[in-house]
């Protein structure tokens, strides 16, 4: 289980430079995709008045077996649990720096997974008005991850935005913003080297044009917005990186670092420092973990249980972390000073590894390490 000790002090610092990013009169509607622990999901599809069939998705809340959790619980993976995680995180980084901030749901119960036209009209009302003023003041992200029912060894990233193919009238300026932020917001997205991805290149697209329909949450969406699949959740090297709650929170610091951008706002003064620690040759393939990329380290058996300590230039120790159970290998230090650090990685049966890291603001150091069984 994780273990992170950080200073008052340093805390209290990174929490003030987070601040320093001002936000005010800013607004943002956040949608965490899905909602609810259930899988067996349905498909509502009708046709409207255009012609155009219109596709929402109820009840699909996206369980996957992984070696910890092969049967369905709440404490395994469900997409709308993780999607719910990844969006609270950034709701308080926005708030953090002043923007007001909507969520669609803010529990994961089926009574809290609204109808997907309904969501798209909420959007409307939460950012209309400011919207009129300065489109350029508001946001609408719809946060997902993706899937296509197996692992196939796909895990790409996407992002999708509408352009009113269905004829609603929408504002022409909304759409091209939204346009605009699904395609800039990509790569800071997708920064993650923790994560092995296939194909490499992001995705971005219309979703008609991707999709062969409209997605329901965007058909009603009438402001500037884009609807984000993170990553391939039935990937499953990627699924056991999502049990990790700082592995779901990256993806969102990442969103954050997106609308300092988007915002012209100040990017966060501190970094992150992250890593997947595994062994340097055991290949790991059960039921639930494989298809993995070949040639990849997402090949290697991630160590539960190993020591994390991030150590500063005079090897002081700034915080310490185990990595979990749940066969990542995953640890995350927030919020750290930029500078020069060292990490050092200690687990049974293997020799003890200490890394050099640079700590850039606004930046996330991460690397994978391999670790060596002792002789």
């Amino acid at each position: 289980m994780k273990k992170i000790l950080l200073s008052v002090l340093m805390m209290l610092v990174g929490l003030t430079q987070i601040q320093a990013a001002d936000m005010t009169g800013k607004k943002v509607y956040i949608n965490p995709g899905h909602g609810g622990y259930w899988n067996g999901g349905t498909i509502d599809q009708e046709v409207d008045e255009a012609g155009n069939i219109v596709v929402a998705r109820k009840g699909n809340d996206r369980f996957v077996a992984t070696i910890p959790y092969p049967e369905e619980s709440e404490a395994g993976f469900w997409e709308s649990r993780c999607n719910l995680i990844k969006s609270f995180e950034l709701k308080r980084l926005l708030e953090l720096a002043g923007c007001e901030v909507k969520m669609s749901r803010t529990e994961n119960r089926e009574e809290d997974d609204k109808d997907l036209s309904a969501i798209g009209e909420e959007a409307n009302a939460y950012l209309g008005e400011a919207a009129k003023k300065n489109p350029n003041n508001v946001a609408f992200i719809a946060v997902h991850s993706n899937a296509l029912g197996k692992n196939t060894g796909i895990n790409y990233f996407l992002n999708l935005y509408n352009k009113d193919n269905d004829g609603l009238g929408k504002n022409v300026t909304y759409m091209a913003l939204s346009q605009s932020m699904a395609m800039n917001s990509a790569a800071v997205l997708m920064d993650n080297d923790l994560n092995v991805w296939k194909p490499i290149a992001p995705k971005v697209w219309e979703d008609q044009k991707f999709l062969g329909f409209t997605l329901g949450v965007l058909r009603r969406m009438n402001v500037p917005g884009f609807l984000v699949e993170g990553s391939f959740h039935d990937y499953q090297p990627e699924t056991h990186r999502l049990l990790n709650e700082d592995y779901c929170k990256l993806s969102a610091y990442n969103m954050y670092r997106f609308f300092c951008e988007y915002f012209q706002a100040e990017y966060p003064s501190t970094g992150v420092v992250a890593g997947s620690v595994k062994d340097s040759e055991q290949i790991l393939e059960r039921p639930q973990f494989k298809n993995w990329v070949k040639d990849s380290h997402d090949m290697l058996c991630p160590i539960n249980g190993a020591q994390v300590t991030l150590l500063d230039a005079n090897d002081t120790v700034v915080g310490t972390y185990t990595t979990d159970n749940n066969y990542n290998g995953v640890y995350v230090f927030w919020e750290v000073k930029p500078g020069d650090y060292k990490v050092k990685i200690d687990a049974e049966g293997y020799d003890t590894k200490i890394l050099a890291v640079k700590v850039e603001a606004s930046k996330i150091a991460d690397q994978v390490t391999l670790m060596s069984a002792k002789k």
